[in-house]
C-alpha cells in the first residue's frame, strides 16, 4: 500500500527569535508560530489533503503545533500519537545557548571544516559527533544514534495501516530524514517552520521525496 508520509516542522518559537540551540529542550511557540500552525490546518483543509494518522514529536512545541493545526483541519478531533523517535537533535549542554557557539564549537573538531546556522545539513552532520565529544552532561546525540532513532520511527510508519500520515518534528531531524533517505545526495540548508517536506513510501525499503519544504500547494 503507497503511503504519503508528510513531515511539518513546528512553527516559530522563541528561541528561533533568539537564535538560541533549542534541540531536546523547547521553548514556546510565538504569536506568529501559533498563526502558522493554525493557517497550515485550515489549507490542508481547504485543499482537501486528506490523513487518516498523525505522529507528533513528543517536545511542546510539535505537540502545541499538531493541536493547533488538527484544531483548523478537516479531523479536529483526530488523535495525536506522540514518539520521541520524532523529537530533535540533542545537544546536549549546548541548549539554550547560542546556535554561531554550538557550530563554532563542533567545527573546532573538524580543522577541514567550519560550520555555520547557514551550512547544509550534511556538513552539521558531520561535527555531531565534535559536539557530542565537548558535551559536558553526555547527552548530545551522534548521528548514529538518531539514525536509530529515523530507523524506529520509518519501521513504525512503514508497517502501519494508515496510508496519509501526519509527522510534526524539528529541522535537523527532518534534514536527516531526507539525507538518510536520498543515499546522503541530498542536502538540505533550511526547513521553514510550518514548512511541509512530503515523502512517498511504496514499500518499507522503497522511498520517494517528493517535495521538501513548502509553504503551499502540498
Amino acid at each position: 500500500m503507497l503511503k504519503n508520509l508528510y513531515f511539518i516542522r513546528h512553527g516559530q518559537t522563541l528561541f528561533n527569535l533568539l537564535n538560541k540551540v533549542q534541540g531536546a529542550s523547547d521553548s514556546l511557540l510565538t504569536s506568529r508560530g501559533e498563526a502558522q500552525a493554525d493557517e497550515l490546518g485550515a489549507r490542508f483543509k481547504e485543499e482537501q489533503i486528506d490523513f487518516d494518522a498523525v505522529f507528533s514529536s513528543d517536545l511542546g512545541r510539535a505537540r502545541q503545533t499538531a493541536k493547533r493545526f488538527l484544531h483548523h483541519s478537516m479531523k479536529p478531533d483526530m488523535p495525536i500519537i506522540e514518539t520521541e523517535n520524532l523529537r530533535e537533535v540533542s545537544f546536549g549542554s549546548f541548549e539554550g545557548g547560542s546556535n554561531d557557539t554550538l557550530w563554532e564549537t563542533g567545527s573546532q573538531g573538524k580543522h577541514d571544516l567550519t560550520v555555520t546556522e547557514a551550512s547544509s545539513d550534511e556538513d552539521k552532520i558531520h561535527i555531531l559527533s565534535a559536539i557530542k565529544e565537548k558535551d559536558k552532561l553526555h547527552l548530545a546525540e551522534s548521528f548514529e544514534e538518531v539514525r536509530e532513532r529515523i530507523s524506529r520511527l520509518l519501521d513504525q510508519v512503514s508497517h502501519s495501516n494508515h496510508s496519509d500520515i501526519l509527522l510534526f518534528s524539528h529541522g535537523l531531524i527532518i534534514d536527516c530524514v531526507l539525507y538518510l533517505l536520498s543515499d546522503f545526495q541530498m542536502h538540505v540548508t533550511r526547513i521553514p517552520n510550518t514548512s511541509v517536506t512530503k515523502i512517498a513510501c511504496h514499500d518499507p525499503s522503497s522511498y520517494h521525496i517528493e517535495y521538501v519544504g513548502r509553504t503551499e500547494h502540498f
